[in-house]
C-alpha cells in the first residue's frame, strides 16, 4: 500500500505513487529488479525495498497483445517507448509477426536484458 511504502526511507507520497501507478499498470510487478525501471528511485532506495519487500508469486499481469496493438497503443506498456514500438511493428509487419523471445532479441534497441520479464506481459 501506499502508506508501507511511505515507511521505506526515502520513499515519499511522489515516489509510492509512481510504484503503484507502475504496478496497476502492469497488473502485477513479477520481479524486484522492476523497481530499478521506476524513475527517481535510488540504488540505496531499492535496496532498501529488497530488504521490506518481495515477489513470491507471479500475481495477474495485464498481457499486451505485441502483433495486433499500433504504436500508439504499444508506448502505453511502460517498457515500449515511441522507437521502439515502432520498430516492433516494422519488425512484425516484415516478419509475418511476432513469434517468440528469439524474434523480440532481433527487433533493433530490444532492452534485451529485461527480455524475461517482459515476456511475461506479453501475447505472441
Amino acid at each position: 500500500t501506499k502508506e508501507d511504502l511511505i515507511k521505506i526511507y526515502g520513499i515519499g507520497e511522489g515516489i509510492s505513487d509512481r510504484i503503484l501507478k507502475q504496478k496497476e499498470i502492469l497488473g502485477s510487478f513479477v520481479s524486484m529488479e522492476q523497481m530499478q525501471d521506476i524513475w527517481g528511485l535510488s540504488p540505496e532506495v531499492i535496496a532498501e525495498l529488497n530488504a521490506h519487500f518481495k515477489v513470491f508469486k507471479m500475481g495477474t499481469v495485464h498481457k499486451i497483445s505485441i502483433n495486433n496493438l499500433p504504436i500508439k497503443e504499444l508506448t502505453k506498456f511502460p517498457y515500449f517507448k515511441y522507437a521502439l514500438a515502432k520498430e516492433i511493428v516494422t519488425y512484425r509487419s516484415m516478419n509475418n509477426g511476432i513469434k517468440n523471445n528469439e524474434d523480440l532479441a532481433k527487433i533493433k534497441g530490444f532492452p534485451i536484458d529485461k527480455i524475461k520479464i517482459i515476456t511475461l506481459y506479453l501475447e505472441f
